[in-house]
């Protein structure tokens, strides 16, 4: 089995294991999963440190330099969508909690990253074409089948 292999399954279940729940070693993983497939030291820990970065900021999560955050529901969201995207995948969510926008909940799409006018959103392409922003805290990733290899036409939609 090849390396990329290896690397494939293993995000996979990294991102299986923080949708189903908020553990701490859930998290510590994924970090450790993205130090290892990062192309350079520095780019994994520019990657860590805009995660811990956007937990502080978004989340008001608090956490020293080099350690994991306390995870939590958004937050994995998050992490989830930086292990997929980093393996060229698409992320599945199902839309649920939403309060301004109710006749949005239950419905079903693909992340395409964060929303650039907001950074607290993410850009969500429902399965109509519709494509709106919500909290992390607002999407639930879900496994429809297989995972589909992401366009690199899709993160500019």
């Amino acid at each position: 089995m090849s390396n990329f292999d290896v690397n494939l399954i293993r995000g996979v279940e990294i991102a299986e294991a923080l949708t189903t729940a908020t553990k701490a070693e859930d998290l510590a993983d994924a970090f450790t999963w993205i130090e290892r497939v990062s192309s350079s030291h520095a780019a994994a820990q520019e990657t860590l440190q805009s995660i811990r970065d956007r937990t502080c900021s978004l989340h008001g999560t608090t956490t020293s330099d080099g350690w994991a955050p306390v995870p939590s529901r958004s937050l994995n969201n998050e992490v989830v969508y930086t292990i997929v995207h980093n393996l060229y995948l698409e992320i599945d969510v199902h839309l649920k909690d939403l309060r301004s926008a109710t006749h949005l909940n239950d419905r079903q799409g693909v992340i395409y990253g964060e929303d650039p006018v907001n950074n607290e959103r993410w850009r969500v392409r429902l399965d109509d074409g519709t494509c709106v922003s919500v909290k992390a805290l607002n999407f639930e990733h879900i496994r429809r089948g297989d995972y589909r290899c992401r366009s690199p036409l899709a993160v500019k939609a």
